[in-house]
């Protein structure tokens, strides 16, 4: 699963900002992305939720964070 995330935390540095994460077009680019990277196919659905899960993407706080805080946030 590490390559697939690694895949999503790049993609993650190209939203604007963290309630870009659930919009259709963020998780159009997650799917586009692991399937070209990894022809990870319908797959992809469920490993954009277990990667949302593992980095809780769903609970950080939403404050006008730039791609730098976003890339913090993700190093941990």
């Amino acid at each position: 699963m590490d390559k697939y995330f690694a895949t999503l935390d790049m993609a993650l540095l190209k939203i604007k900002s963290l309630d870009e994460i659930d919009s259709p077009k963020a998780t159009k680019l997650f799917r586009h992305l692991l399937d070209i990277e990894h022809d990870a196919g319908p797959e992809a659905e469920y490993i954009i939720r277990l990667w949302k899960k593992e980095r809780n993407i769903n609970t950080l706080p939403d404050n006008g964070s730039d791609h730098e805080q976003n890339r913090q946030l993700l190093d941990g």
